[in-house]
């Protein structure tokens, strides 16, 4: 069987491992810099995208609420029809008809705004899992720091 054999970055630890010097003291801060510059770039990157995410749902449900309130406008105007007809013919029965198309149309408008607002309640539009990993990532270069200043000591 063929073997690969990989061999490490200079100034890494496993290049030291395998017959090389540390690497100086500035090359060690040049890096974090670096890996904190790209780790700030995709967290940045991350918020981002959950944000479009979650803007994308709050916008839908908007949308929703809305088509709710439409619906209940329609509903109003055609209890307004029947109070036209209900006084004009105030004995003949299709003013019934109004009646029950317009409650009709209230009760499907009042649910449907009622449920888009609720789940527009619950929506999160906070990034939750950019701000943990960024606290993650706090801790992360806390410790970091802690190990140089000890390597320095």
């Amino acid at each position: 069987m063929a073997e690969l054999h990989v061999t490490p970055p200079e100034g890494t630890a496993d290049s030291r491992a395998a017959g090389g010097t540390d690497p100086a003291l500035g090359d060690l801060f040049r890096q974090l810099a670096q890996d904190s510059a790209t780790l700030v770039r995709q967290e940045m990157n991350l918020a981002k995208a959950e944000l479009k995410s979650n803007l994308k749902s709050v916008a839908r449900d908007a949308a929703m609420v809305a088509v709710g309130g439409i619906l209940a406008l329609v509903g109003v105007v055609v209890l307004i029809a029947f109070l036209v007809v209900a006084v004009g013919d105030a004995l003949d029965n299709y003013w019934l008809g109004a009646l029950v198309v317009g409650v009709l149309f209230l009760l499907v408008g009042g649910l449907l705004a009622m449920s888009s607002l609720k789940k527009l309640k619950h929506e999160e539009v906070a990034p939750t899992r950019t701000l943990e990993t960024l606290k993650e990532d706090k801790q992360w270069l806390q410790s970091e720091i802690k190990q140089a200043r000890r390597d320095l000591a």
